[in-house]
């Protein structure tokens, strides 16, 4: 094996003046999904020609290992395995390693966590045994991290014991694993020599908790190593010896201090001991923010083999801050691969280093793959042997995850993605559930029933699709309601005129060469829908026909847009005022006439042939000062302000303030007015009541912010336009955070992120009260997460029918009890 000498010459070095760290959780904690399918390739691992992947993030189903072989048609999957006594949510395949025929599966969410063994025979392989510490590990975080040398295994549990977190190390006797030490920081260690200078004491005199110890373990013969990327915003790496059959805290890994290798790991944010990796007598380690931009360190045995010193680092040759490079390390006989998951705005990168008989670096060369998708992570785990490379991409498919397998057994790279099948939450048809005792089925609830739902994956959305906005059209010919409904790739149909039996009819992508996108949002006019993307290129407007939505047959049709509006590119939302036949883009911010992410006017009274007629923005408001309105309404004004009757009003929510203008003149808009209020964190949307006397605003960011007790509604009195007045504020009983609103009659509908759709009586429009409402993600405690919630509703059908998005479920359909229709007043400018 090599001895790693100086990997990169010091003139390849670089440092960045500042850091911009990737969130270290994200890539060394246990996932927290709030939704069905999640992380296939977290953890990977290769042995004897098999490849498997862990999916530990699952929901709706147990976490799973996935075992792939061979066969004359590619990459087959042959065996899946999970738990003996499996159930949802148990973060099975968190961690994987392989020792020959043997096999240790780290789930982490079982009972506060346990380590599955299974062995290799004929028939694949068998579950065996299951090991767990001796006491309980806090908050199940025992088996995220594994590692395996002969008869000893040494697990992580970076959350024992508070933050500080512990490793154990357990012996296979007599054919049973049993824990033999507990490895934990001590506080007293003794730091050993970097390179060629004399060794320095450096004693730990802070009493607080090391956070993340036990993030990542090694283990090598009588060594042991257990990471604390965290601790003391720098991170550190604890080494351990076994004398006499008893462990102890012999050292800290020297970080070094003579040059650009050492000085990184003792910035800020540089997460030293991310990963380890070690073997007869070497050991890597990974310090993901070194620099913002990642980093391994190598270290081998002394002669005497009584200390490690330092021996060089590797770093990426074309690093730029964010990179994780170190997130994962491979090391067969000639050659290191490194994992950088932030590579590539996030898709990923894999970094070879070919070394010559005396450790030095010989040849630096990149690896990728294609059709991965934003935020991808290629390569934030990594397995290999001399002939097979796997690398995880645990973001792909929108945080589903994918790997590719790469076969290099007759030279080069042949790379083959993989990915488990789609699945979600089981489809709610042909009858409703109520809402009883606080629960329709599995979904908290109360005065609101379960009419039905459809997940994402049935409604074409594919594996890991987000649902977003949605919206309803009614065919004023059949009078069949349709739910349009915004995902990732696509705006989908769904004929809910039979809310107990919605129908999938078909589906319009997005436009073709444009990413993904998180944001879709769309509205309806003359029977034409309208549908914006934010961060998606040059998506444009796209403009569909949905009377073509009648030649359904019983096959889902994949449409084509009839008309493509290209005079902006990106854009966050879309509002019409149907009245007036304008369309509003707001939030542009990628290409095109922006209007500085303020109202982009079109004239849509010809729908196929939309014209561009102006600008508005009032730069008093938008973080960047620019006029940037995240959403608006947009009405014909009857109310109060005799002044502006009969003028178009838009009333904006530009992340800041409140923002109203009049743009009855498109060629010369005019601000009235602007409001702002305490704790401003996000002004995200609000909605008008139907007198249009009040205007009620949800921020997106004071609950996340901690501002606020609860999810907060501002409650603003317009009666006079051009002195907007904040009322008062209506605070809800959870702490989730407040996305889309609307208001009909004297209910206000509010998707709440993780607490759902809440609905509240307005009757007394200064004095909210509860009405109701209905939990969409189950699976939650409606803290403040944004892995998955409600997203939008659209309560304007008037057989009283709502539907609701919620973003890795899918569409409800929901509806208050006691209400068999309502008597819905749209009112002026109401978004049909």
């Amino acid at each position: 094996m090599p001895t790693f000498g100086d990997w990169i010459p010091a003139s390849l070095y670089r440092v960045a003046p500042a850091l911009a760290l990737l969130t270290i959780v994200a890539l060394l904690g246990a996932p927290t999904p709030a939704h069905a399918q999640f992380a296939f390739g977290l953890s990977v691992a290769v042995s004897d020609n098999e490849v498997l992947i862990g999916e530990p993030g699952n929901r709706v189903t147990p976490g799973y290992v996935y075992v792939y072989r061979q066969a004359d048609d590619g990459w087959t999957e042959v065996q899946r395995l999970s738990r003996s006594g499996a159930s949802n949510s148990d973060g099975f395949g968190q961690a994987i390693v392989v020792d020959g025929n043997r096999l240790l599966i780290g789930a982490t969410s079982e009972a506060g966590g346990a380590v599955h063994v299974f062995e290799r025979g004929d028939d694949g392989w068998m579950e065996t045994g299951r090991f767990g510490p001796d006491e309980v590990a806090a908050d199940g975080s025992f088996g995220g991290a594994l590692a395996v040398s002969g008869d000893l295994a040494i697990v992580g549990a970076q959350d024992r014991e508070g933050k500080a977190g512990a490793a154990f190390v357990f012996a296979l006797r007599e054919g049973a694993w049993t824990q033999v030490a507990e490895l934990a920081p001590d506080g007293g260690a003794t730091e050993m020599a970097a390179d060629d200078e004399e060794a320095e004491t450096e004693t730990e005199t802070e009493e607080a908790p090391k956070p993340a110890f036990g993030s990542a373990v090694a283990i090598d013969g009588d060594w042991a190593m257990v990471g604390a990327p965290t601790e003391a915003g720098m991170g550190s790496v604890y080494v351990f010896r076994r004398e006499d059959d008893s462990w102890h805290q012999v050292a800290k890994l020297p970080t070094g201090s003579g040059g650009p290798p050492g000085a990184q790991n003792r910035r800020a944010g540089a997460a030293f001991g991310s990963t380890i990796l070690m073997r007869d007598g070497q050991a890597l380690v990974g310090a993901i923010g070194a620099n913002g931009i990642g980093a391994v360190r190598s270290y081998e045995l002394d002669d005497e083999g009584e200390s490690w010193v330092a021996r060089g680092s590797l770093l990426p040759f074309d690093g730029t801050p964010g990179y994780g490079f170190g997130s994962s390390i491979v090391l067969t006989e000639n050659e290191v691969l490194v994992g950088a998951p932030g590579a590539g705005r996030g898709l990923g990168r894999v970094y070879r280093f070919v070394m010559d008989a005396d450790g030095n670096v010989t040849e630096a060369t990149k690896l990728g793959t294609a059709a991965l998708g934003f935020g991808a992570g290629f390569a934030a785990s990594l397995a290999g042997d001399g002939s097979l490379l796997v690398a995880g991409s645990p973001g792909d498919d929108l945080g589903a995850g994918t790997a590719t397998i790469m076969d290099r057994s007759l030279g080069g790279f042949d790379r083959t993605k993989v990915f488990s099948e789609a699945s979600g939450l089981d489809p709610v048809v042909g009858g409703a559930i109520e809402c009883s005792d606080g629960m329709a089925g599995m979904f908290p609830c109360d005065k609101f029933d379960l009419i039905s739902f459809l997940p994402n994956h049935l409604m074409d959305g594919g594996r890991g699709a987000w649902a977003n906005d949605v919206w309803g059209w009614t065919d004023p010919e059949t009078g069949h309601d349709y739910a349009l409904v915004g995902l990732s790739a696509r705006t989908s149909f769904v004929d809910v005129t039979d809310p107990y039996n919605p129908i999938y009819v078909g589906n319009l992508p997005k436009t073709p060469g444009t990413p993904d996108s998180l944001w879709r949002d769309m509205k309806v006019y003359a029977d034409h829908v309208f549908v914006v993307a934010d961060a998606a290129a040059e998506h444009g407007v796209q403009i569909f026909d949905l009377t073509r939505l009648r030649e359904f047959a019983g096959e889902p049709i994949e449409f084509e847009v009839d008309v493509q509006y290209e005079q902006v590119n990106s854009a966050h939302n879309i509002v019409i005022n149907e009245q007036t036949a304008f369309a509003y883009v707001v939030g542009a911010s990628g290409g095109g006439e922006t209007c500085g992410g303020g109202l982009h006017m079109i004239n849509i009274e010809d729908p196929q042939q939309p014209i561009f007629a102006g600008c508005f923005a009032d730069v008093r408001s938008g973080r960047r000062g620019t006029g940037y309105s995240h959403d608006a309404q947009c009405v014909v004004y009857h109310g109060p302000d005799e002044r502006y009757s009969g003028k178009e009003l838009c009333f904006g929510s530009n992340e800041t303030a409140l923002s109203i203008a009049d743009v009855s003149d498109k060629r010369n808009p005019v601000a009235v007015s602007m409001a702002t209020y305490p704790n401003v964190a996000y002004s995200h949307q609000g909605w008008l009541t139907d007198d249009q006397r009040y205007f009620y605003m949800n921020d997106e960011g004071d609950e996340a912010s901690g501002t606020v007790e609860g999810t907060r509604t501002l409650i603003f009195d317009v009666q006079e336009l051009d002195d907007p007045i904040l009322l008062g504020e209506y605070i809800h009983d959870v702490q989730a955070i407040d996305h889309n609103l609307y208001v009909v009659g004297n209910r206000m509908y509010q998707s709440n992120y993780n607490a759902g759709l809440r609905v509240l009586d307005i009757t007394d429009p200064e004095n909210l009260e509860m009405a109701g409402y209905f939990d969409t993600v189950p699976w939650d405690d409606n803290g403040v997460e944004y892995d998955s919630f409600s997203w939008s509703n659209y309560p304007f059908f008037d057989n009283g029918f709502i539907l609701v998005t919620s973003i890795r479920e899918g569409l409800f359909i929901v509806r208050e009890q006691g209400n068999e229709a309502t008597a819905n007043s749209r009112g002026s400018g109401s978004r049909r």
